[in-house]
């Protein structure tokens, strides 16, 4: 119990001292959002400090009640990583969830994390490092009225290195679609 409590003071400790540096310095704090994608296709690029991922959909316009796959590419710079799961509770877990107002139903896989070892912890904990992928799908609801909508989401992680953890991140984000009406 005393190393959870000597762990979370430490990383709350290293998150202030990180706040005010990028304060004092002047860097954003505010993930940048860039949209891309052509005219069959919707993503997004999520860019918060040392964490990039991009977010596309397979199709920007669909029926209701149809299925759309979601790709996630991440990239996590060199000397960071991102947690996975299974974590215990004082960390944040990478996860994309998407609101619920349009989906039906959404599945999201992420790869199996690495175990990383942590010698002044003498503990292991499942991360993220580099370039990965996810993939899943997204169930729209069959009752959607047909329109222009975004579909909303959020992109969690903590990034970390050896020495210190930031501030747990909780991004959200949006993707253009078109729902069309359905061709009985």
């Amino acid at each position: 119990m005393m190393r959870t409590t000597r762990l979370q003071t430490r990383k709350l400790r290293n998150s202030i001292t990180l706040l005010i540096t990028a304060i004092l310095s002047g860097a954003s704090l505010v993930p940048s959002i860039v949209r891309a994608g052509d005219a069959s296709s919707a993503s997004v690029v999520v860019k918060a400090e040392d964490v990039m991922a991009k977010i596309a959909l397979s199709a920007s316009t669909i029926a209701p009640g149809g299925q759309l796959g979601v790709s996630i590419a991440f990239e996590v710079a060199p000397g960071w990583h991102i947690y996975g799961d299974p974590l215990p509770s004082e960390f944040t877990t990478t996860k994309v969830k998407f609101d619920d107002q349009l989906l039906q139903h959404q599945s999201i896989k992420l790869p199996p994390p690495t175990p990383l070892k942590f010698e002044a912890l003498g503990e292991t904990y499942p991360v993220y490092t580099g370039k990965f992928n996810a993939a899943g799908k997204l169930a729209l609801k069959p009752a959607i009225t047909p329109g222009d909508y975004k579909l909303a989401g959020t992109l969690e992680f903590q990034e970390c290195n050896d020495n210190m953890c930031k501030v747990p991140q909780s991004v959200h984000f949006e993707l253009p679609l078109k729902i069309e009406a359905s061709r009985t």
